[in-house]
């Protein structure tokens, strides 16, 4: 059961990809600052055990990953009904 938007996308894949929005940058901040939002939201350890370099970096990709998610998702899309043909 998917219901979409006016937009052309659905509540349901737009809580989804802001629930991978806020994990993604909540790696980021793991990896750049060594610090968890969600721990800080929720209570718990906010500054994390020491990491790996490789580690630290892969937390640090998937964060930039996620920001560029935000920036590229289609929060609004055309209408499924009109498409361009370029000859």
């Amino acid at each position: 059961m998917e219901v979409r938007t006016q937009s052309g996308v659905s509540t349901f894949n737009k809580v989804l990809a802001v629930l991978v929005i806020l994990g993604a940058i909540t790696w980021g901040l793991i990896g750049f600052f060594q610090w968890n939002l969600v721990a800080a939201m929720f209570g718990g350890d906010v500054r994390p055990r020491e990491a790996s370099h490789l580690c630290q970096f892969f937390y640090i990709l998937v964060g930039l990953a996620g920001v560029a998610f935000a920036f590229t998702f289609p929060w609004r899309s055309r209408p499924a009904g009109r498409r361009e043909v370029h000859p």
